[in-house]
């Protein structure tokens, strides 16, 4: 976050993980790690460019951590990457919900190192074609006013992104809602089918609109966004009681 390069250490190379390569490697050193990821060599000529693959040793000693991986994989991940955790560190998530993130890495990352959680809420997908102007949600953890506010400099005057402070409680009631369950009617909508139409109305192409949204989404990520958010199932539920009271009263 300073003028000298740093290295950053990115675990897990899925989309998001190739995603945020796209974007920081302007300002960073990568290194980066997943276990199914390829070697370096087989590498397209831009990506050998941005990011070295690396073991998890050297991808944890890095100046800033981050964890892209799914949260049933993130404790396993966290406890292997911990023993090389420098001093002085930022470790980060981009996990899509925080309550059980936070405990995680509260428990795991040692106390010499800052702890941020972060929700970007975008994907490959809706920041195809920029990312400029979009929302990211930040849950300070343990780490200094100082860092917290350099990091957000960062995000906003490099990155041109909008802050948004608030807690893992709050923001996993918040998700709920705003992402579990567009989702949840989004992932429905798509296995039905909304295909196209000549016939179609301006709503119906607002919903052709709406099920794209989980295109590039892995059922990983479905499942973290469903199952890792305390909230989300009371709303499921909720939706579906509507759904069959509907249906009842149409019978």
């Amino acid at each position: 976050m300073e003028s000298t390069r740093k290295t950053l250490g990115i675990f897990g190379m899925g989309a998001f993980g190739r995603f945020m390569v796209r974007h920081l490697s302007p300002w960073f050193t990568i290194l980066a790690n997943d276990i199914a990821w390829p070697s370096q060599e087989t590498l397209k000529e831009e990506e050998a460019e941005a990011v070295r693959c690396s073991s998890p040793a050297e991808t944890a000693a890095c100046d800033i951590v981050v964890f892209a991986v799914p949260l049933d994989s993130l404790a396993a991940v966290v406890r292997e990457a911990v023993t090389s955790i420098r001093p002085g560190a930022l470790v980060l998530d981009v996990t899509s919900v925080k309550t059980r993130p936070v405990e995680i890495l509260s428990s795991l990352v040692p106390e010499h190192a800052d702890l941020l959680a972060t929700h970007p809420l975008f994907g490959p997908q809706s920041g195809k074609n920029g990312i400029a102007g979009l929302r990211i949600a930040l849950c300070p953890v343990r780490i200094t006013p100082e860092l917290y506010y350099r990091v957000c400099d960062f995000l906003t005057e490099r990155l041109h992104l909008l802050v948004l402070k608030t807690d893992p409680d709050s923001h996993d009631r918040e998700m709920a809602r705003v992402q579990a369950m567009t989702h949840f009617m989004s992932r429905a909508l798509r296995e039905i089918g909304v295909p196209p139409s000549q016939m179609a109305t301006r709503a119906y192409e607002k919903l052709q609109e709406f099920t794209s949204i989980v295109l590039s989404d892995s059922w990983d990520l479905f499942l973290t966004i469903q199952k890792g958010n305390p909230y989300a199932v009371e709303l499921r539920r909720r939706f579906l009681a509507e759904l069959t009271d509907l249906e009842e009263k149409l019978e």
